[in-house]
């Protein structure tokens, strides 16, 4: 009967069941002496292999049948197989060999105190599993040495692998048998060879140091400084501590360890310079780039006589008022907005005036010539147009990690006689500190908020909002979801949050103040420069927001800014303040927002934010002899003011990901630099294709295409799409004549916005008809159903009366 199958050996098995090497079992596998009662599959490491199965009953009674196999003239003895390849290779690994080479290493280890030990080493040989073979021996042994002048000695460890003496190959491999006498032969030959192995490797080991020691020295006398010698002494001297085994062979000999050492002390030696050279660069661009007196950087600031008022207050304070009211009485003024819609209307205001007003945003410039009164957005400030009066709305914006590099090189560099900040009263100490480098004075001027703001004591239902609220959410998803829940319930509602264009915001927050919306749904987007008019009560659906790195709650000043909205001046006499049901217990809720509104709100301390600009990173290049743009802004960020009482870096991880995506463009990395800082969401990935096929047919044609988009969308890739199009007219107004068709953007541009309006006012209004109103029409429809259903009477009978008549006939 068949043996079963589960009860089947591996080729493993063999040699105890027949009392012979694998290398044997392995051939008489391979010449069919061995029958194969099977073959599986194993899966090993990933891999998977086909392996024989045997019988060991079947096995067991072959074992007499070994010495016939072994003297036969088909077979192959196995002192045969234990004979070295006729190649020189490395030899298959036998038992008995193994055996004997162990013996001969004992005396060996306990004469010298060296390691060594047998070379055995796998090799895929093609078969079901790798071979073992044995290449030699492989020891380790190690000595102290003198390697820095004046200075303890280091433990220097050699690996040498090295070939069997053939005295004690022959003794391993004998197909006799081996006494004692003989394997102390070959132990003390083997002993012999690694003593002289060993001191002829210490002695090239030492000849190497001496050398390596006078070209050190000659090397340190270039330094003139002591400190910049000791300095790589100690780069050097840290790096020993982690030096490794020198790898070596006789293949190359000892003089190959030698010059191996060698090699890592000169590698160690350089690292150290490197190191030393780069802390020179690095304070090289500091003292280039002037970071480190930064308020040096700005000559035009540098050279007049600026005085600094901040009118400090909560939202609707006036604030804004009266800094525009200074800038209008003077002669010459430019207001600095956080948001291209606070610019827009900031010129429009003073073009009612009758001012000769202009506007400068990132991406359009409105300049009539003479133009003395100016809006900006912050970042397109102008560091030599000296003016009288320079507004600098938002201040609090100084503690931005994105963007507060911006209001400090507006603090530090605004040529104007009288600068203007105007924010919350958190920002005081910032300011404070940031005004300090420059020993400009400053006069702070406390406003308080025009109208009473109270926190409802009930939670308020999102059913039964009145007209003249807004509920604020956090998320575009949430802004939706709660947009169309008041749709449904019959509610006219408008939309304000981040991802709309400014011309989408500001009309929608034209509906809301004109009353063709009853409820707002926004974002804290109506936290800074819309226009809302009767905001009567501010609701937040959520005390939680995602800042980009995590999930927290909403600051005090976030608080303060958003429930500030509520109340406007001149339309209400008080504003109101409360949460929906739907966040929670509402007793934790009120407190928190009451202590926002009624505390102080945690104050904006420690250094204030920069970026490298165009000469800095110019510098850097130069330096670092590289044009790779997305190295030398990483090395700026790391470098540039690091350790500065005053400063430190503004987040730069999205625009060094675009520059070293743009670092694969021909362009000049000034250039490169230009696209980097364009106003692309790294999180899109068209947005970020398109960027790099624009600067690609920068580079190659000197010329780019217009973006061609379809407005007949959805809503999210219609807001994707005004944003791609404000990126490319951000790079119009740098590259005209590389971006020339802007009047046929600016129509794409108006034309998505335009449609994007369209959907919000389209889905802003229940379509469903009221119950009552229902109800009365279908009262008014029933008298009609019946007039129709007794004519639909008469008339069959008629037709009926007419078809007997023609049967009939």
């Amino acid at each position: 009967m068949p043996k079963k199958s589960k009860n089947l050996v591996t080729l493993n098995h063999l040699p105890g069941i027949l009392l012979a090497s694998e290398a044997e079992c392995e051939r008489w596998v391979e010449a069919g002496l061995i029958p194969v009662a099977e073959r599986r599959t194993f899966q090993k490491r990933g891999r998977k292999f086909d392996a024989p199965m045997f019988d060991p009953d079947v096995v067991a009674e072959l074992a007499s049948q070994i010495p016939v196999w072994r003297a036969g003239e088909g077979g192959i003895s196995e002192a045969q197989a234990s004979r070295p390849r006729k190649d020189g290779g490395d030899q298959p690994l036998d038992e008995a060999a193994h055996r004997r080479r162990q013996s001969i290493l004992a005396p060996v280890r306990r004469n010298t105190g060296i390691y060594v030990a047998e070379d055995i080493r796998k090799i895929e040989s093609g078969r079901w599993k790798p071979e073992r073979v044995f290449a030699g021996y492989r020891a380790v042994f190690g000595k102290p040495m003198q390697i820095l002048p004046d200075s303890a000695p280091i433990d220097i460890a050699i690996e040498f692998a090295f070939a069997e003496p053939p005295e004690v190959a022959a003794i391993a491999l004998s197909p006799a048998r081996v006494g004692h006498p003989e394997l102390a032969s070959a132990s003390e030959v083997l002993e012999a060879r690694l003593i002289d192995l060993q001191d002829a490797t210490f002695e090239a080991c030492e000849q190497e140091l001496v050398g390596w020691r006078d070209e050190l020295a000659t090397y340190l006398d270039a330094y003139e400084d002591a400190d910049e010698r000791q300095a790589v002494l100690g780069g050097i001297r840290a790096a020993l501590d982690k030096l490794d085994r020198i790898h070596a062979s006789d293949k190359g000999g000892p003089a190959a360890a030698g010059r191996k050492l060698r090699q890592k002390l000169d590698e160690y030696r350089s690292k150290a310079a490197a190191r030393r050279l780069r802390h020179l660069r690095e304070a090289q661009i500091r003292e280039a780039s002037g970071y480190e007196r930064y308020a040096a950087i700005f000559p035009v600031a540098r050279s007049l006589n600026r005085r600094f008022l901040f009118l400090a207050g909560p939202t609707n304070s006036g604030k804004t008022y009266e800094a525009l009211k200074l800038a209008r009485e003077a002669e010459t003024a430019e207001m600095l907005s956080p948001l291209r819609l606070l610019a827009l209307e900031h010129y429009e205001r003073m073009s009612e005036d009758g001012l000769a007003a202009g506007m400068i945003t990132g991406e359009e410039r409105v300049l009539p010539e003479g133009a003395t009164h100016i809006a900006r957005t912050i970042e397109t400030l102008d560091l030599h147009r000296v003016v009288d009066v320079c507004v600098i709305d938002e201040v609090q914006m100084l503690g931005d990690p994105s963007r507060g590099w911006a209001w400090t090189q507006a603090m530090i560099g605004a040529p104007a006689r009288l600068v203007v900040l105007t924010g919350a009263p958190e920002a005081i100490p910032l300011v404070e500190h940031l005004l300090a480098m420059t020993g400009e004075p400053l006069e702070v001027k406390i406003l308080k908020r025009k109208g009473r703001l109270r926190v409802e004591g009930v939670p308020a239902n999102l059913n039964k909002l009145i007209r003249g609220d807004a509920v604020v959410a956090f998320t575009r998803r949430d802004v939706h979801d709660l947009r169309m829940r008041l749709v449904q319930a019959g509610r006219t509602v408008a939309t304000v949050y981040g991802a709309l264009g400014p011309e989408v915001r500001r009309a929608e927050a034209a509906r809301f103040r004109n009353g063709e919306a009853e409820i707002l749904v926004a974002t804290d987007a109506i936290g800074m420069g819309l226009n809302i008019g009767p905001l009567r009560r501010v609701v937040f659906s959520t005390l939680r927001k995602y800042d980009g790195i995590r999930d927290r709650q909403l600051s005090a000043m976030e608080i303060k800014q958003i429930a500030g909205r509520a109340g406007r001046f001149g339309h209400h006499d008080e504003g109101l303040v409360t949460a929906l049901q739907e966040v929670g217990a509402y007793a934790p809720v009120e407190t928190v927002i009451r202590n926002a509104l009624n505390g102080d709100a945690a104050k904006l301390r420690g250094k204030a934010y920069v970026r490298p600009n165009q000469e800095t990173v110019l510098s850097a290049s130069e330096v670092l002899q590289t044009d790779r743009l997305g190295r030398v802004l990483r090395h700026l960020y790391d470098t540039l003011v690091a350790g500065h009482p005053d400063l430190r870096m503004a987040d730069m991880d999205e625009m060094i990901e675009l520059a070293t995506l743009l670092d694969t463009v021909d362009l000049p990395i000034l250039d490169r630099l230009s696209y980097a800082m364009a106003p692309v969401d790294g999180r899109e990935k068209l947005a970020v294709e398109l960027l790099l096929d624009w600067a690609r047919q920068h580079a190659r044609f000197g010329q780019v295409q217009a973006p061609d988009f379809n407005v007949n969308t959805d809503l999210l890739k219609l807001e994707a799409r005004v944003k791609i199009a404000t990126s490319w007219l951000w790079l119009a107004q740098r590259y005209p004549q590389v971006f020339e068709e802007v009047e046929e953007v600016v129509a794409l541009r108006a034309s998505l916005n335009a449609k994007i309006e369209e959907k919000l006012v389209a889905t802003s209004v229940s379509h469903r008809r009221k119950p009552d109103e229902k109800s009365r029409r279908e009262r008014s429809a029933k008298p009609q159903r019946q007039k129709k259903n007794r004519r639909g009477r008469d008339e069959a009978e008629v037709v009926e009366t007419e078809s007997y008549r023609v049967r009939g006939r």
